[in-house]
């Protein structure tokens, strides 16, 4: 499978889980004639914005090995270090929070809710270098 074809899918599978939220969205209006909480945090619709990238991710592995598995570990862990002492370092010398979290935060500098989004960004960059290498 080429690593052109392999980003494509990539992205056209994020791009349809949100086509698909929003469909869902006004699929609830539609019954229920009240708006879906849009800006609101919801851990159904956070999970949901996370399956596709998951099955995707699930695929390169079966299909390649476990390279991507590694890749979305290593990218998710060091990603969120890195968050972390960013917004460490940025407090202690601005005084002030460069963000802040206030579901499942890590000391209010990084949060478990982007753990997952770290390893699916780093999955997607190595894509990108997959094909601008080759």
């Amino acid at each position: 499978m080429s690593p052109n074809l392999i980003l494509a899918i990539y992205v056209f599978m994020f791009l349809a889980s949100l086509v698909v939220d929003v469909f869902f969205e006004r699929i609830y209006f539609l019954i229920t004639k009240s708006h879906y909480k849009e800006h609101h945090f919801t851990l159904s619709r956070y999970l949901m914005s996370l399956l596709v990238p998951f099955v995707v991710i699930l695929v390169l592995v079966l299909h390649l090995g476990y390279t991507y598995l590694n890749v979305f570990i290593s990218a998710a862990i060091f990603g969120t270090i890195l968050e972390w002492l960013v917004g460490w370092w940025f407090h202690q010398i601005m005084g002030t929070r460069l963000w802040t979290y206030h579901r499942y935060s890590i000391t209010r500098y990084t949060s478990f809710l982007s753990i997952p989004i770290w390893g699916i960004a780093g999955v997607f960059m190595s894509l990108i270098v997959k094909i601008a290498s080759s």
